[in-house]
């Protein structure tokens, strides 16, 4: 069964209060705030080639987030 998230940002309250009202007693949607305050590698060494050849993220949720306001995450 698929199961959607929906994952909104702190900067807009009104957003995610308008998106709990509307998505309300559906059974295969969440409603999140993103707990993310900043990203957790703030260091400036990076880590070895080998153990981090490309992001894992294959969509960009950062960007969306900070563009959009959310994101939809599909949880199969």
């Amino acid at each position: 069964m698929t199961r959607y998230l929906f994952v909104f940002s702190w900067s807009n309250p009104a957003l995610i209060e308008s998106a709990q009202a509307r998505l309300t007693g559906l059974e295969h949607v969440e409603v999140v705030h993103d707990r993310r305050f900043r990203e957790r590698r703030r260091r400036d060494d990076h880590a070895s080639n080998e153990r981090r050849e490309r992001d894992r993220r294959q969509l960009h949720a950062d960007e969306s987030l900070e563009m959009l306001g959310w994101i939809l995450v599909r949880r199969d």
